[in-house]
Formats: structure tokens, C-alpha cells, sequence
């Protein structure tokens, strides 16, 4: 029997470096942004990403999209 793969709302990681703790060490803090439509573009998830960031006080990391999937036969 085939396998089927019906996509699932995505989500969106983004990083932001919060600079050095006291021992010198990077720190780096992750929101994650839920229930994004599967269909929607790379394009436009970082044109969002990007206005978000104008609005933030720490800088961009990484981007990073999740997409996930149900499998079903």
C-alpha cells in the first residue's frame, strides 16, 4: 500500500544572538512562530521574518522553517 504525506501547518524558527553572558560564551534565543500555512513561500515567511526583525533589539541569527507532515496509507 503507498504511503500518502498530507502537509501540516509549518512553523518558523528565529534566532536572535543576545550577545556574551559573563563567561564569554554566546547567547543566542529562539522565538518560534506556529501555524503557518504549508503552502506559503519562502520568499514571503522571510519577508515577514524581516520585519520582525526591524522591530527587535537583538539582531537575526538563523532562520529556520519546520514543515511537517501526516503520513497515512
Amino acid at each position: 500500500m503507498a504511503v500518502i504525506s498530507t502537509p501540516n501547518a509549518s512553523s518558523v524558527k528565529v534566532k536572535f544572538d543576545h550577545g556574551t553572558d559573563i563567561n564569554g560564551d554566546r547567547v543566542i534565543k529562539t522565538k518560534t512562530f506556529s501555524s503557518i500555512k504549508s503552502s506559503a513561500s519562502n520568499d514571503d515567511i522571510m519577508a515577514v521574518v524581516n520585519a520582525l526583525v526591524g522591530l527587535q533589539q537583538h539582531t537575526l541569527s538563523a532562520t529556520n522553517r519546520v514543515d511537517n507532515s501526516s503520513l497515512s496509507e
